[in-house]
């Protein structure tokens, strides 16, 4: 079927050949079913029923949007489509479509940047108790079999797997020589639980950074190109939200995370602080003393163009903001 082009609209998606229609799939006729595909559409996703009529039709079909042009030719042309009354389609159904769809990217742009920040946070308490509770434990153990630290080996496993020495040197096959006391039972059971805690929290922990990553790479994926996830979910959950983020001057996002440092300066003329959390980059902390500061001030420069790129734009521009940031990078450095 050549000359054919896939047209879509707010209550259904057609097929029309020579000004006319020669197939359609029409949405369902409820509100909450249009404000999805609506939603789809914004995000630039092609709806079931356009795959559904562009299979029909094959090779030669005609888009008229560039969402649609991984299904074929990109043509600009103007087509009659039907009214909605013509297929028994509401003005009133349309106006419910849109009230969902505006509470549904209200609720997305406010509770994705929350939930971002609550994890965020939720990370750095949480590598804070597992650090605090491995160090207890090892003490702990370490009255009992402390040449098991000294062995390589994933410590909380083998503890929360065998427990006493004994059953660890059978597990692994080693016998050592150990300077530590014998153990009850019931010291036995409880640093079996304690290890089992741990490495709980510590895979809840991994969970949440798997969510960071992926939340980054969907809401913000230029500043995790330039930043990396983790850096880049501490900034927007230290500035409230990608849209605060993306206001921000680049000087305050070069000291984000070091608001006592830059308090300290204010009431007490000390030193301003050159950098925050961004001296976590590794093109930063790695830069020698001298010009830290002026490496600090061109990623913060990157990092405001990235987040608004992110805020206001469409696309991953991440990598051509790295490639400048890399140019003014041997600007600096000389290198």
């Amino acid at each position: 079927m050549k000359n054919t082009s896939l047209i879509t609209n707010w209550f259904g998606s057609f097929l029309v050949k020579e000004g006319k229609i020669i197939d359609e799939r029409l949405f369902p006729k409820d509100p909450e079913s249009i404000a999805q595909r609506r939603i789809l559409i914004s995000e630039g996703k092609i709806l079931e029923e356009e795959k559904e009529l562009a299979l029909e039709v094959g090779e030669g079909l005609k888009v008229t949007s560039e969402r649609l042009s991984p299904l074929g030719e990109m043509i600009s042309t103007e087509v009659n489509l039907p009214s909605p009354e013509e297929r028994s389609y509401s003005m009133d159904l349309l106006q419910k479509a849109l009230i969902i769809e505006g509470r549904e990217g209200i609720r997305r742009s406010v509770d994705v940047d929350k939930h971002l920040a609550k994890a965020v946070g939720s990370i750095k308490d949480l590598n804070e108790t597992v650090n605090i509770l491995t160090e207890r434990l090892r003490d702990w153990y370490s009255l009992h079999y402390p040449e098991l630290f000294d062995e390589g080996e994933d410590e909380l496993e083998m503890i929360k797997e065998c427990g006493d020495r004994e059953s660890i040197e059978k597990a692994t096959g080693k016998r050592i020589d150990s300077v530590g006391s014998p153990m009850a039972e019931k010291e036995r059971e409880l640093l079996r639980a304690l290890s089992h805690k741990i490495i709980e929290l510590r895979d809840y922990r991994d969970e949440l950074k798997d969510y960071v990553e992926n939340t980054m790479d969907e809401i913000a994926p230029s500043i995790t190109f330039l930043t990396g996830p983790r850096l880049g979910g501490e900034l927007i959950a230290h500035a409230g939200s990608l849209k605060k983020l993306a206001m921000m001057p680049a000087s305050t996002i070069q000291v984000l995370g070091a608001e006592k440092s830059l308090f300290r300066h204010l009431e007490k003329g000390t030193p301003p602080p050159k950098h925050g959390y961004i001296l976590q980059h590794p093109i930063v902390h790695r830069s020698a003393p001298e010009v830290r500061g002026k490496v600090a001030r061109a990623l913060a420069n990157k990092i405001a163009i990235a987040a608004r790129v992110d805020y206001f734009g469409e696309e991953n521009k991440g990598k051509e903001i790295k490639d400048n940031l890399e140019q003014r990078l041997e600007a600096i450095t000389g290198n």
